[in-house]
């Protein structure tokens, strides 16, 4: 018995089909040379967008993001990002639909994130992260410079974080744990953030891990941690909306949100009791594999607080991860905790033996990361 026609038709015969539809969307006055560097840009937006996917028909939006501007002039520059900025190779993080690229402008090197239209991100979602990223100003937050867009991406110039990030800082102590004159400092300067963003701002982050904070680390090794990615931050409900939207990394998710219960800035209190309970153990607290054993660990399985060693962090720590989001300590009590607890503990902090352990730890780090810049710098830049 013969095929089918249709069966005959391809994936590969779809994508053509569904390129050439983009095609002859584009604006019939774009210059020749224009609209050629326009087909290849279509062919890889269509092969993002659809991969690993049967392609059966053109989404609308897709080609509104493709020929239309998301963001307004006020906001950005709409003009091509490689004019300014030389982008490497190099992929410092990745996202659902963005990735950031070590870039170099006059010497400098910076961070770009670079987010494709028509993507994950819905356009009302890139502007209010363009808005939030551009209107937050804190000593540990990550610096937004401008922003630009062409027809395929949106690109994020911000400051670089030179030694890496919080994850890669953890896991690479021998202890798989840091000191807790190190935890102490860390994460003082954290609260500091997300307590600047509830309260002066507004603003719920809502994908706080251990992998959205980065360092900056002086020529005397004092550590400066910075916030970054608000991809996913959301201002604070008003005239009585709610928030129930399951959003962010699924280990970090507060149980009100696993739920789909209305939720508000409780959630970045709970996603920190998380990173601080790796921060002291080297561990995640809920290590379950599959979405839903994952779920039920958050919901139901007993935390090892034990495992902590300072009984002064623990029990913060226990207040941070507490199920009921009414009762779940707040940034600024953390904050206030911690900074009375260092100040308590400064004189043994400040002893020789504690200094001298802290600058070897912080020297080897610094020197690993070094040597994997310089590799990245001679190879791509």
């Amino acid at each position: 018995m013969g095929q089918c026609n249709l069966c005959k038709y391809s994936s590969e015969d779809k994508l053509k089909e569904s390129k050439q539809t983009l095609i002859t969307s584009i604006d019939e006055s774009v210059e020749t040379k224009t609209k050629q560097t326009r087909v290849k840009e279509i062919d890889l937006v269509l092969r993002i967008n659809t991969a690993g996917s049967e392609i059966t028909d053109i989404n609308t939006s897709m080609i509104n993001n493709i020929n239309n501007n998301i963001l307004p002039d006020s906001l950005c520059k709409h003009d091509n990002i490689k004019n300014y900025y030389e982008i490497s190779s190099v992929i410092l993080g990745r996202g659902g639909s963005s990735n950031i690229y070590l870039s170099r402008k006059g010497g400098n090197n910076f961070a770009i994130k670079q987010v494709i239209k028509g993507g994950m991100a819905k356009p009302e979602e890139l502007l209010r992260e363009a808005q939030i990223s551009l209107s937050v100003n804190h000593d540990h937050i990550i610096k937004f410079y401008e922003i630009y867009e062409d027809l395929n991406f949106i690109y994020f110039v911000m400051e670089l974080g030179n030694y890496g990030d919080l994850f890669e800082f953890i896991t690479f102590s021998e202890q798989g744990c840091l000191s807790p004159d190190i935890s102490i400092d860390i994460l003082i300067q954290i609260f500091e953030a997300v307590d600047y963003l509830h309260t002066y701002k507004n603003i719920i982050h809502r994908d706080l891990k251990a992998e959205n904070f980065v360092l900056n680390i002086d020529e005397k090794n004092n550590i400066n941690i910075k916030i970054i990615d608000f991809g996913l931050a959301i201002e604070k409900p008003k005239n009585g909306e709610k928030i129930n939207e399951i959003i962010g990394t699924r280990k970090y998710q507060a149980p009100e949100m696993v739920m789909g219960y209305e939720y508000g800035e409780k959630v970045d209190e709970w996603a920190l009791g998380v990173v601080m309970f790796s921060i002291l153990t080297g561990y995640e607290p809920f290590r379950r594999t599959g979405e839903y054993r994952l779920e039920e660990s958050i919901l139901y399985d007993r935390i090892n607080f034990e495992i902590i060693s300072d009984e002064e962090l623990r029990m913060l720590n226990q207040r941070l991860l507490d199920r009921n989001c009414y009762t779940r300590i707040s940034c600024k009590e953390a904050l206030t905790f911690l900074k009375n607890l260092k100040f308590n503990r400064e004189a043994f902090y400040n002893s020789e033996y504690i200094l001298v352990q802290r600058n070897i730890f912080i020297e080897a780090y610094k020197n690993y990361i070094n040597k994997k810049f310089n590799v990245y710098e001679r190879n791509t830049l």
